[in-house]
This record gives C-alpha cells, sequence and structure tokens, in this order.
C-alpha cells in the first residue's frame, strides 16, 4: 500500500493595530486549513479579500448568492476552518469585517493569526 503525504503549513499573519487586513498568503498549493485567532480580538466577523497577484487589487470573496463569505461568532483563542470557497483563490488576505455590513472592523492592537494550511 502507498499512500502521498499531504503538504502543509504553518504561517503566522498579522493585522497590524488600527487596521483590517492582513498580508497576503498565497494559497496556490494548498486546498484547505484553518485559521486560529489570538487571545485577544476586537469584535468582528473574519472574512477575506482575494486577487490572482500578489501586487493586485484585493476584493471581497463572495459565495453562490452574492454574500461576502464569512465566518462569524469569532472568539479570541478559536479555531476555525477556512471556507471550501477561499480553495480556488491564488492569494487571499484576512479580512477584520463587520459581520454581514462588508465594512472594515479595525482591530484595536496587532493581531497575529495563525493558518494552517494543507494540500
Amino acid at each position: 500500500m502507498s499512500f502521498t503525504l499531504r503538504t502543509s503549513s504553518v504561517i503566522n499573519s498579522t493585522i497590524p493595530s488600527g487596521a483590517a487586513l492582513s498580508a497576503a498568503i498565497n494559497m496556490a498549493e494548498y486546498a484547505s486549513g484553518q485559521i486560529i485567532t489570538p487571545a485577544a480580538w476586537t469584535a468582528a466577523a473574519i472574512a477575506f479579500k482575494v486577487c490572482d497577484t500578489i501586487g493586485g487589487t484585493f476584493v471581497p470573496l463572495r459565495g453562490a448568492t452574492g454574500a461576502v463569505v464569512e465566518i462569524t461568532n469569532v472568539v479570541a483563542a478559536g479555531a476555525f476552518p477556512l471556507p471550501a470557497e477561499l480553495s480556488s483563490s491564488q492569494y487571499f488576505k484576512i479580512w477584520s469585517e463587520n459581520a454581514g455590513a462588508g465594512t472594515d472592523a479595525n482591530q484595536g492592537a496587532d493581531r497575529v493569526m495563525t493558518v494552517l494550511l494543507k494540500s
């Protein structure tokens, strides 16, 4: 019996104090993962902005209904699966978003998010 090990990666990505977006993360080699929130979190949903190039214009990731793809009821020190819709993206940024509003929810301090990616 043979099997292939899945590739994995751990990335720490910071949303700076007073901002709502992390740096870009390359999703090209991965199909799934999870995001772990820090011990402190300014109330907000987690959504995602995506782009085909690292230096391009990042736009909100939307599902088939046109709604922003988001993780709601985010708690500090929690682990959440990355949404399936994210798997087809080349690059993404973690977006601290006002749930359902599609607007920035700036964080009150630097927030280091741990992103676990799997192929």
